[in-house]
């Protein structure tokens, strides 16, 4: 039994205020399937509440039975009246950490489809992933926002992420596949100690065992306490941030040095979210850096002789008053190929949208991104232009690139004349 939970998915939709268009992706596991059947139940009950769900499987083709497995799962889940869709990734594995490698790839597939189809994503994040996953990152050393774990509804790049499981157990929701009879596919990797998800699972149900009964509950109930620690805070947050960083387009950030060194003397967990939500936009990361590593960082920026100092792909120097947070000319992805009307993220930094095909090029020095000789990022000019792409169309005419900024909660606008678009994805709150 999975109680209210008509009642809970319709209440998180409703905050969306979107247009009820949703990816779900679909793995074929317990919990994915579980929620198949709860959003067929759901649309089935509600009609008046109009839903378009396109499931969608990603077959990671790293088991020879996945081509199979994925082939079952969609003819359950189109039986169910859903318009299902498979896609095979092909690309090479890596040697090592093949699960994140899957992860990302899975993503990013899911990521697109959302943006082609202007809809948002399922997730089958459930209560017990919570707990495992904040394991994880308390053992990593993540700072205030990796401790907040994961959230019920998250923007993401332009969409929003649903995960309507994660206040229910797994205990309930195998309950609900036993008692409904459904099919779902284990996969042999969840079983695989080498894994670092599946190693925290064993850890967990260890220390649940045997240590602390209330483990599980106490990391989400901890986890709970940080997101509203970080809600409530996030109000002086977006105040100062407004009045004391500057951001261009292009993917730099600069901070009123003297005002961020207040910041720091009187709230140094302050000052470790700020740097580490800056370098996470201007490098393109995933995460902001490790504690320690940020910590270390402001250390530096405020040592008496400081002139310069680098971190996650980010150089930071000072320059007339302000700490400036630059891109590295380094690791760069230019060569990507791109496809008309299609959307790509180029080094974790930028959305890009174009009406023209072609391929991710640097810049040729003859036609730049201007930058206005009064802005402060105006001696930063060709470091930016560096590290942001230009388009080389098929014809081999080379375009500049027409720069704008969204944040987490932006919706996308791809309105315009302009044919070659780069949004930047601005992780501070600003």
């Amino acid at each position: 039994m999975i109680p209210n939970f008509d009642d809970h998915f319709n209440t998180l939709i409703k905050s969306l205020n979107s247009n009820n268009k949703f990816i779900l992706g679909l793995s074929g596991g317990i919990d994915s399937m579980a929620l198949l059947y709860l959003i067929k139940n759901f649309i089935d009950d509600n009609r008046n509440v109009p839903i378009n769900c396109i499931p969608m499987i990603i077959d990671h083709n790293l088991r020879d039975e996945s081509e199979n497995e994925s082939k079952k799962v969609k003819k359950i889940s189109e039986n169910l009246g859903f318009n299902t869709q498979i896609k095979k990734i092909n690309s090479s594995k890596p040697n090592g950490n093949i699960q994140n490698w899957a992860r990302k790839h899975r993503r990013n597939i899911l990521f697109q489809k959302c943006l082609e189809l202007s809809a948002n994503l399922i997730l089958g994040h459930h209560f017990d992933d919570q707990a495992e996953t904040l394991f994880m990152r308390i053992t990593k050393g993540s700072a205030l926002d990796g401790l907040s774990g994961m959230n019920e509804v998250t923007p993401w790049n332009g969409i929003f992420i649903i995960r309507p499981l994660l206040s229910y157990k797994k205990k309930q929701i195998k309950n609900y596949v036993k008692n409904n009879k459904i099919i779902y596919f284990e996969d042999s990797s969840n079983n695989n100690n080498k894994f670092e998800r599946v190693k925290t699972r064993y850890y967990l149900n260890q220390i649940k065992k045997n240590i602390w009964h209330d483990v599980i509950n106490d990391l989400n109930h901890f986890s709970n306490l940080n997101s509203n620690l970080i809600n409530k805070t996030d109000y002086f947050f977006k105040s100062w941030s407004n009045k004391n960083i500057i951001i261009h387009e292009g993917g730099a950030v600069g901070v009123n040095y003297a005002s961020f060194r207040n910041i720091f003397e009187k709230s140094f967990l302050f000052a470790l979210r700020l740097v580490g939500k800056i370098i996470q936009t201007v490098g393109g990361n995933e995460y902001a850096p490790k504690r320690k590593k940020t910590s270390d960082l402001i250390s530096f920026l405020f040592a008496e002789k400081f002139k310069k100092k680098s971190l996650g792909n980010v150089n930071i120097s000072l320059n007339q008053g302000y700490l400036f947070f630059i891109r590295e000319n380094r690791n760069l992805n230019f060569g990507l190929n791109i496809q008309q009307n299609k959307h790509y993220i180029f080094d974790g930094r930028f959305l890009v949208i174009s009406s023209l095909a072609g391929k991710l090029v640097k810049f040729n020095n003859t036609d730049l991104v201007k930058i206005d000789n009064k802005s402060p990022f105006y001696i930063y000019g060709n470091w930016i232009n560096n590290s942001i792409p230009y388009l080389e169309t098929l014809e081999g005419k080379t375009i500049k690139p027409y720069l704008s900024i969204i944040s987490k909660n932006s919706k996308l606008d791809i309105t315009g004349n302009n044919c070659f678009r780069l949004y930047l994805l601005n992780r501070i709150l600003v």
